[in-house]
């Protein structure tokens, strides 16, 4: 990424070489868009770039071990005691589920209310072994996804799949807020800012978790 004909560098030194043209544009447009104190929150694109080359790449594997345990805890797979919100959580998740459990050739369970579900310990041994093939961009990219949305499964939806974006994502890892708020409403100032960054990062790990993939149907 160059900037006035000088490279970029991340904040441990080294340069921001990313692995296609158009997510380099795209990091340079945002920090072109930066008025004279920068607003380092909206430069999402720029952060996930840094955080590989600085953090996942010297590391991929402990990137991969620190993804792990939210499968065990993901938000799909925790459905709630209250019937009628239960039964959109199974319309919306279930699909996604059925989903995963076909791409990674896994066995997902589902808890109910604080009762977390127990997914066979083949479960992760096998999405452990599809994320050591990944590079650092697709690794921190899922990472920070799934921080985000605390769902693992919501994360290598968006990744992977060319009919999802991010507004899928944002429905199914908040679909109990949505839910709340179509009961007690929105409050002003609060929920609409969260949504913003949250779209925000979506777009951005989208971007960098699809380059170079031929996508899933």
């Amino acid at each position: 990424v160059l900037l006035d004909k000088r490279p970029v560098k991340t904040p441990k030194g080294s340069f921001l070489e990313l692995p296609t043209l158009e997510l380099a544009q795209a990091v340079a447009q945002e920090w072109g868009s930066q008025g004279e104190n920068l607003r380092t929150r909206e430069m999402t694109l720029t952060t996930v770039g840094c955080t590989a080359v600085d953090l996942v790449r010297p590391e991929k594997a402990a990137c991969v071990n620190r993804m792990l345990p939210y499968l065990a805890m993901d938000t799909l797979c925790f459905e709630d005691d209250q019937e009628l919100l239960a039964e959109m959580q199974a319309m919306e998740w279930g699909p996604v589920r059925q989903w995963f459990e076909e791409r990674f050739q896994v066995e997902l369970r589902v808890g109910r209310g604080i009762m977390g579900p127990r997914h066979p310990q083949a479960t992760e041994s096998a999405v452990e072994e599809q994320l050591q093939s990944r590079d650092e961009w697709e690794l921190c990219a899922l990472e920070i996804c799934t921080n985000i949305a605390k769902s693992f499964i919501v994360s290598a939806a968006l990744l992977e799949r060319e009919d999802v974006h991010s507004k899928d994502a944002f429905r199914w890892a908040l679909l109990e807020e949505h839910y709340q708020i179509e009961r007690w409403g929105l409050v002003e100032g609060e929920h609409d800012v969260s949504h913003t960054e949250f779209m925000m990062w979506m777009d951005a790990c989208r971007r960098f978790g699809q380059h170079g993939r031929t996508l899933l149907p």
